[in-house]
């Protein structure tokens, strides 16, 4: 009896951590954002992070300007400012089509 006792508490308390770390996570990740959980460092430099998806993508006015704008970051405004800022000197932002 007492040892059935133990093994309760300890799945209780095993199911408690878990939703204890499920909440905890849950909150400090931004939902909104598509690319939070991968690092920063990664997304802009890693072999399947921006660079790759824009070379692959070639639209970004349908994915990533309409996210941007939301977020009150600017369209191919805010992606031109990145490329100015890192040196870029080459026109390489996809334009819209008319």
């Amino acid at each position: 009896m007492e040892r059935k006792r133990i093994i309760r508490t300890l799945i209780s308390f095993s199911l408690l951590a878990a939703l204890v770390a499920i909440l905890y996570i849950s909150q400090t990740r931004d939902s909104s954002n598509p690319h939070a959980s991968i690092p920063q460092d990664t997304w802009i430099h890693g072999p399947k992070g921006h660079g790759y998806a824009v070379l692959n993508n070639q639209q970004p006015w349908k994915q990533c300007y309409t996210c941007h704008e939301k977020k009150g970051l600017g369209g191919e405004s805010y992606c031109q400012s990145c490329h100015d800022q890192a040196g870029l000197t080459q026109d390489v932002i996809p334009k819209k089509p008319e």
